[in-house]
């Protein structure tokens, strides 16, 4: 009798069972590489299309390193602040430290940034000077107003263009 109270509930686990097709392992010769990756084919609702974005069209840019007008890094870029529309309006850059320790963020302008997707380096140069970023307050507290340092425009004085 108990046999057969072990034997129904695994019938009835079997029969609820999904159909999986199962195929055979294929065999590989011991020297072929991984296959090439395929596209996934698109299930998108008809409401939305795919636009390929070519790798020297754009740049994935949190966490990357950013360059002072020198050429020497000088900060890591770990957040990017958006506006209502989306738009990037200014960029958290990470100073210094060692794993955290003695690190100081700041906020700039996204236009303080120049960006260079078509290079091998992806590399961002932040063009202020070094005197400005030593200047700049420290972004803290994410939930208040970001002091973001903004380049002035300067007026050209009369007489010159």
């Amino acid at each position: 009798m108990s046999r057969f109270l072990l034997i129904v509930p695994l019938l009835l686990l079997t029969a609820a069972a999904p159909d999986v097709p199962t195929k055979p392992p294929e065999s590989k010769p011991a020297e072929s590489k991984l296959p090439e990756s395929k596209p996934a084919e698109s299930k998108l609702p008809p409401t939305v299309e795919l636009h390929p974005v070519a790798p020297e069209e754009a740049m994935p840019v949190l966490g990357h390193r950013v360059v002072g007008r020198d050429g020497n890094e000088i900060a890591r870029l770990v957040n990017v602040l958006v506006d209502a529309n989306g738009l990037p309006v200014a960029a958290v850059l990470d100073f210094g430290g060692f794993m955290g320790v003695g690190s100081r963020k700041i906020a700039v302008h996204w236009g303080v940034l120049q960006f260079a997707p078509a290079e091998a380096t992806h590399r961002i140069t932040l063009t202020l000077t070094p005197d400005e970023i030593k200047a700049a307050p420290e972004f803290k507290d994410p939930d208040k107003p970001a002091p973001v340092v903004v380049p002035v425009a300067t007026e050209p004085k009369s007489g010159q263009p």
